[in-house]
């Protein structure tokens, strides 16, 4: 007959402690459901101008000026921890002060001490830090220093966002078997958030954090998703040849068969590179995520295809210039962006290709096969360059972010 053993002794569970320590509850621990902030949805404004012209040949030319501005938008989920230690504290006093251990002042509040009778059940909390006798001097100077961890809520809700675009389209409708559409933007997005709804999902996890907690407008650059340019462009082609078209116009049915029908379609892409984060490997600010300090742009001179050849031929090459990069202070935040403009990943250049066969069997009723090439001209995208200054493999280059060529075949009815 099984039994449960834990059923028969006081341990080794502890059980929730309950209500019985109202507004002491979770003292000695890590406080993560003080509800200190509201949450609140964000707010997009919008605004659109545009214009658009019919041209000759069956051509049409639109521009547009589109434009948002968000606000209450959630930081980072760092900002839902409201127990940090003040920027000018951290400064002042440096890592080695605030991590020196001090006699513990809240001991005898969780084990006795001396014949004292502990405010807590020594089994509510007996793996907080505050039953040990001392404990690094830091843990005093919090807002909150009955919690020796977080003391968080809801993140905040006072990040904001700006988008503005030129986005022009030019499209020739189908004529005389020829037909194509272009699209071109030209943006800048600028935040100082780049956190998803619920500070988790979509959030890019300390990448792009805030530095320091007590200065958040020093956070505001190019959004991680800025892309200043992207052009695609399609078009499709109806060969001249077969049945009712201009060459072989009463053309016979075994001929159209092997000459006719025949259309050939080309999508092309090119876009600009997502921005660029580094951050420090070693990070000495308490409570937030340091960058390093920058003296120029640490990505002139760099190529993307030195720095992976010499990464497959066994060497190393840094993507980033170092030169103009250097460690900050202990507690001291770097002079480094968020994000930086001027430094990108590799961006997109991509050309998909097709072609297709007819062949009519009557009106309405036809075989279509076809055969497509992706990334055709087999062109690489690499990676992100490794973005923690100060690791061994800070700037090399690891994975490709796209597909090498492939294609596909297929064959359909249509009735």
């Amino acid at each position: 007959m099984l039994s449960d053993p834990t059923c028969k002794t006081p341990g080794p569970f502890n059980g929730p402690p309950g209500g019985k320590y109202g507004a002491l509850t979770n003292w000695g621990y890590d406080d993560d459901n003080h509800g200190s902030n509201t949450f609140r949805n964000g707010e997009i404004y919008q605004w659109n101008l545009g214009i658009e012209r019919q041209l000759p040949a069956q051509m049409v030319l639109d521009l547009n000026y589109s434009a948002s501005r968000a606000t209450h938008l959630p930081w980072n989920y760092s900002t839902e921890n409201r127990n940090f230690i003040d920027a000018k504290t951290r400064e002042t006093l440096g890592p080695d002060t605030l991590s020196t251990p001090v006699t513990n002042p809240f001991q005898r509040l969780f084990v006795p001490v001396n014949g004292s009778t502990p405010l807590f059940s020594y089994n509510d909390v007996s793996d907080s830090i505050y039953t040990n006798p001392y404990v690094p001097y830091g843990d005093l100077l919090h807002p909150f220093p009955q919690f020796p961890g977080a003391f968080s809520g809801f993140p905040l809700f006072v990040a904001s966002s700006s988008y503005h675009s030129l986005q022009a389209r030019f499209e020739k409708r189908t004529s005389h078997g020829l037909s194509f559409l272009g699209a071109y933007t030209f943006s800048k997005f600028l935040t100082n958030s780049d956190a998803g709804g619920n500070a988790w999902i979509g959030s890019l996890g300390f990448v792009g954090a805030p530095q320091d907690l007590t200065n958040l407008r020093a956070e505001k650059s190019v959004s991680g998703n800025d892309t200043p340019q992207r052009l695609v462009f399609a078009v499709a082609y109806q060969l001249p040849v077969g049945r009712g078209r201009p060459l072989g116009r009463n053309m016979n049915h075994v001929l159209d068969g092997i000459f006719g029908g025949w259309q050939a379609n080309s999508v092309t892409t090119l876009q600009s590179g997502q921005p660029l984060t580094i951050f420090e490997s070693n990070n000495t600010i308490t409570d937030g995520h340091q960058r390093p300090n920058v003296t120029g742009n640490p990505c002139s001179g760099t190529d993307i295809h030195a720095v992976v050849s010499a990464s497959l031929s066994g060497g190393t090459a840094n993507y980033f210039n170092s030169n103009v990069l250097s460690d900050p202070q202990p507690e001291y935040p770097g002079s480094a962006p968020r994000y930086f403009s001027n430094c990108r990943v590799q961006g997109i250049n991509n050309t998909n290709l097709g072609i297709s066969k007819r062949f009519i069997i009557k009106e309405n009723t036809y075989i279509e096969a076809r055969a497509d090439a992706f990334n055709a001209f087999n062109r690489p995208r690499f990676g992100p360059p490794q973005e923690a200054f100060g690791d061994p493999t800070f700037g090399q280059i690891f994975s490709q972010a796209n597909s090498p060529r492939h294609g596909q075949v297929g064959i359909r009815f249509v009735w």
